[in-house]
């Protein structure tokens, strides 16, 4: 059974989860004038990327709200599997285009000041 608190946090995946699918839908542009925009320039699968990893957390936060009040049995444990897999290769996924992003944009500056 989950706690007030839970069921509080865990609710507003019904307002990010429309947002994260707009997003992932229209093909949101990096963030402007921040100094994480050179890294969404870098590498244009970061965002989408994101995008999805949301979507999936809604998606796990929706079902632990929806076994808590009935709407899918509780015997079902391997919806748990099914859920946090794919999260965390997204997971996995997101720390590599980040990695590889923090790289383009290292290796681009260490050739500007060395030409």
């Amino acid at each position: 059974m989950l706690s007030n608190f839970e069921v509080a946090l865990y609710s507003f995946s019904f307002i990010l989860l429309p947002l994260a699918l707009y997003s992932l839908a229209t093909g949101s542009a990096p963030p402007e004038n921040t100094r994480l925009t050179t890294y969404y320039r870098a590498e244009k699968y970061l965002g989408p990327t994101g995008n999805v990893m949301l979507v999936a957390l809604c998606g796990a936060n929706l079902a632990k709200l929806a076994m808590n009040f009935g709407f899918i049995p509780e015997a079902s444990p391997d919806l748990d599997g099914l859920i946090a897999t794919p999260f965390m290769i997204l997971v996995v996924a997101y720390l590599a285009l980040w990695i590889r992003a923090i790289r383009k944009v290292r290796r681009a500056g260490h050739d500007d000041t060395h030409a």
